[in-house]
């Protein structure tokens, strides 16, 4: 009975430290460009139309150079309105310069697997609204190249954790009808959060190379900070 007791109290203090990261863990967490260990990201927007048509629905997930999703996935956030692009960098003439698209992706959900390597613990819960800032450069009135950049934000099941997740220099890999969107990128959804069908495979995909995410424990009263963290990317 003695050595069992011994290896049952052995069994709970090894599982001490997979407990603790069995939650998400308050601080502030970066990609490589900021000397942090999250990964940088693969993203894809699915639509209605080969290349136009709502709902649009924005799916993100960690990239290892192997695997999709083994560290976080972002995904079901849904735009159903349009907002009219600003074509004020674009010449109409020559169809050359920058058109501007702005994104609202409302509800989704999130899932933050834990990592010893970034130490933000694990969880999962539900997304508020995700924004979307995307310029194209156009020459000859072809599209030429597309940067990007979002935030989101939502509330970890409990409701005890907020997280804010940004996305920067992420850039524009492929279009439909111009490619077919390979394994390596999320897969395309429907408005339901269901796989896309295969009359439905149209869209964008993208890969996202700055990552600053804030995970704060409780939500605090006053005014989230994260508008400095927002700051850097101006």
């Amino acid at each position: 009975m003695r050595r069992l007791t011994i290896l049952f109290l052995t069994l709970v203090f090894v599982s001490l430290p997979m407990l603790a990261l069995a939650q998400p863990v308050d601080g502030t967490y970066t990609s490589a460009f900021r000397g942090g260990n999250v990964l940088n990201g693969h993203t894809s927007v699915a639509r209605q139309g080969v290349n136009s048509g709502n709902p649009k629905i924005f799916h993100g997930q960690s990239w290892d150079g192997v695997a999709l999703g083994t560290q976080w996935e972002i995904k079901c956030g849904v735009q159903t309105t349009d907002t009219p692009p600003d074509y004020s960098l674009y010449n109409a003439l020559t169809g050359n310069g920058f058109i501007t698209y702005n994104q609202t992706f409302n509800g989704g959900t999130f899932t933050l697997y834990a990592d010893p390597n970034v130490g933000w613990g694990s969880g999962s819960g539900t997304l508020n609204v995700t924004q979307a800032t995307s310029q194209v450069f156009y020459q000859n009135f072809i599209p030429v190249s597309s940067s990007f950049t979002a935030f989101t934000s939502g509330m970890f099941d409990g409701g005890q954790c907020r997280l804010d997740f940004a996305f920067g220099n992420g850039f524009g890999v492929g279009e439909t009808p111009y490619l077919v969107k390979p394994a390596t990128y999320p897969a395309f959804l429907a408005a339901d959060c269901s796989l896309a069908d295969g009359a439905h495979q149209f869209g964008v995909w993208a890969d996202a190379n700055d990552i600053i995410v804030q995970i704060a424990c409780p939500v605090p009263v006053e005014e989230s900070t994260w508008g400095a963290v927002k700051a850097l990317y101006r």
